[in-house]
């Protein structure tokens, strides 16, 4: 998926600012593990959460009806999966039609089949965690 990095680079410093006013530090004290003993997800981070909890509301039916309408699986061999449908130009490529698809499919199966949404969020938000960056571009490739 392609991210706009400067605008994710900006919510991010707007994220190390609040993160830096809840844990009492000033402007110039460094982060170390502020935004962890928060447990707050970075930004990047946070746009993959919140991919996949509205993916997984929409997979489930607690989602309106044009988001459930996007999401359309195909069976081969023994896995399912969610169509991923073609796209013409890189605007098509950052739609949600075609991006959460991609998520979804690319996400550990333990996680995408948790119960209800409160064990989708759970399972996630601790992957995303401890997910290093090289398994977060895989996740979003």
């Amino acid at each position: 998926m392609a991210f706009q990095r400067k605008l994710l680079s900006q919510l991010q410093m707007i994220q190390n600012v609040c993160a830096k006013t809840v844990m009492g530090k000033y402007k110039y004290d460094h982060m170390e593990n502020d935004l962890n003993e928060l447990h707050w997800l970075n930004t990047k981070k946070r746009v993959i959460f919140k991919l996949a909890l509205l993916s997984y509301k929409s997979i489930i039916g607690q989602s309106p009806q044009y988001l459930q309408e996007l999401f359309v699986y195909s069976h081969h061999g023994h896995s399912i999966k969610l169509i991923v449908p073609n796209y013409q130009s890189s605007y098509g490529s950052r739609s949600f039609s075609v991006v959460a698809p991609k998520l979804m499919n690319r996400l550990l199966k333990y996680i995408v089949s948790a119960c209800d949404v409160e064990s989708f969020n759970s399972l996630l938000k601790t992957y995303l965690f401890n997910a290093s960056d090289n398994n977060i571009k895989q996740l979003m490739a």
